[in-house]
Parts: C-alpha cells; structure tokens; sequence
C-alpha cells in the first residue's frame, strides 16, 4: 500500500509581492500627501500674488513645484509597483517610489529647514 505524499502548504504570497505591496502602499500615501501640499502651495500662492505686489509671492511656486513634483513621479511609480507586485519589477518600482518621494523630506531635513 502506497501512502500518498503531503505536498506542502501553498505561499499565499511570494516575499517579492508582499515587499512590492507594503513599499508601493508607503509610497502612495506619501506621495498622495506631497501631492495634495503641492497643489494647496499653488492654490495659496496663486490667491496670494492677485492681493499681493511682493516680487517673493512667487517663491511659492517653486515650493509647489519642489513637492508637487516628486509626488506625482512617486505616485505614478507607486500605482506601477502596485500593478506589477508579482514580478520582481513592481518591487524595483516601488523602491523607485519610496526613494523619489522620500527625497524632499530628506532634502528639508539635511538642510535644518524642519529641524527645531
């Protein structure tokens, strides 16, 4: 009598997957707030230089920009991870994600601008 073999408990996830996933999903949170700071710094600069004849009014479009722009970079990367979480190419572009995103923040703090 033959006893037939156990095969082994399937992965629900492979590690690759779950790394993409959990990456991807840091970035989109991150870059969906860097995204909505940027929009809110262009909305109030834009309020701002109709009132206002300061020539420094516009600086905040260069902080608009300088937030504003890694988050959709990010988030556009975040979202491909995402999509592609089961080839070793969503993890890579989550990675992306999370690095582009993460580079104003470490910016800001490098140059003491958030430190107290």
């Amino acid at each position: 009598m033959t006893v037939p073999a156990t095969a082994a408990p399937a992965r629900s996830a492979s590690p690759t997957r779950t790394g993409a996933l959990v990456t991807a999903g840091v970035a989109l949170v991150i870059a969906l707030l860097e995204t909505a700071f940027g929009a809110w710094c262009w909305m109030e600069t834009e309020a701002a230089s109709v009132t206002n004849d300061d020539p420094l009014v516009g600086i905040g479009f260069l902080i608009a920009l300088f937030i504003g722009v890694p988050g959709l970079v990010g988030l556009l990367l975040a979202v491909l991870g995402w999509v592609f979480a089961r080839h070793v190419a969503g993890l890579v572009l989550a990675i992306l994600a999370a690095v582009v995103v993460s580079a104003p923040l470490l910016f800001l703090l490098g140059t003491g601008s958030l430190a107290y």
